[in-house]
C-alpha cells in the first residue's frame, strides 16, 4: 500500500543525509584551515628567533625547497659559525617529552616527524661542496614549549623555541666566515629558488603532468576557497530541502 507523502519523505531522508555529509566535510575543511594557520604562525615565530643569529655571522633561509622532493619544503636552514642546520617548526600542544630517545606529544609517538627532519638534514647535506662537507644537524623547534635541548632518535634535536638561539649559539666552531659564504652560496640557488615559479613562455613550455609548488600561503588559500564552497553547497541543499511554506 502506497503511503502519501512517502516519496518526499524519503527524498528528504536523502537530502538531510547529503546536509549532514557536507557539514562533516565542512568541518574538516575547517579544521585543515586552522592547522594551516597555526602551522604558518608558527614558522614566523620561529623565523623571527631565528633572523637574530644573522647578527652571529648566521645565513639563514626560509621556507626553501627540499631537495629532491616536489611538493615538500624545508621551514629554515641555516649556515653559520656551527656549522649547517635544518629547523624544523611544531605548534604542537599538549605534553612533549623525550624518553630513551622517543619523542611523544601526550602518549603519541612523533617518529615520522623526527624522521622527517633527519631526511632533510641529509638531503642538505647531500649539497654541500666537496670540500665544505660538514654535518648537518636537525633540530625540531617547538613553538608553544619551553623544553630544554634533548636528543631524539636518529641524532634529532628537540628544543622549545625560547631557547633555540642559545642552542645554535652554542654550538662548537665548525666553519670559518669564508666558508660559512661559499657555502651559503651554494645553497642558496638550490633551497632558495621561488617556490611559485614564474609564468612560462612559449620558449619554455611545461612537462606534461608537471604539478607546480604551492606556498603555505597558497595552500590555506585553497582551503578556504573549498570551505567557503561547500557552505554555499550546504545552504543551497538546505534551501531545496526545505519544505515549502
Amino acid at each position: 500500500m502506497t503511503v502519501a507523502g512517502g516519496g518526499a519523505a524519503e527524498q528528504a531522508r536523502r537530502s538531510a543525509d547529503h546536509v549532514a555529509d557536507l557539514r562533516r566535510r565542512l568541518e574538516a575543511a575547517e579544521r585543515r584551515q586552522r592547522a594551516w594557520e597555526a602551522g604558518a604562525e608558527g614558522e614566523r615565530l620561529v623565523a623571527a628567533e631565528l633572523d637574530a643569529l644573522t647578527a652571529d655571522g648566521w645565513c639563514v633561509l626560509h621556507d626553501v625547497r627540499w631537495p629532491g622532493r616536489q611538493r615538500a619544503n624545508l621551514d629554515h636552514v641555516l649556515i653559520g659559525p656551527g656549522g649547517v642546520v635544518v629547523v624544523d617548526s611544531k605548534n604542537w600542544t599538549g605534553r612533549v617529552s623525550v624518553q630513551d630517545g622517543v619523542l611523544r606529544v601526550g602518549s603519541r609517538r612523533k617518529d615520522r616527524e623526527v624522521e622527517g627532519v633527519a631526511q632533510a638534514a641529509a638531503a642538505v647535506a647531500a649539497l654541500l661542496p666537496a670540500g665544505d662537507r660538514v654535518p648537518v644537524r636537525a633540530v625540531l623547534c617547538l613553538v608553544q614549549q619551553d623544553l630544554p635541548p634533548q636528543t631524539s632518535g636518529a641524532q634529532v634535536v628537540v628544543v622549545g623555541r625560547a631557547r633555540v638561539q642559545h642552542l645554535l649559539r652554542s654550538l662548537p666552531p665548525a666553519l670559518s666566515a669564508a666558508q660559512v659564504q661559499r657555502i651559503a652560496g651554494r645553497l642558496r640557488p638550490s633551497l632558495g629558488a621561488p617556490l611559485v615559479p614564474a609564468a612560462r613562455t612559449r620558449s619554455t613550455p611545461a612537462r606534461r603532468g608537471a604539478r607546480r609548488r604551492t606556498s603555505v600561503g597558497e595552500r590555506l588559500f585553497l582551503a578556504l576557497v573549498r570551505v567557503a564552497a561547500l557552505a554555499c553547497l550546504a545552504i543551497v541543499v538546505l534551501a531545496w530541502a526545505s519544505p515549502p511554506a
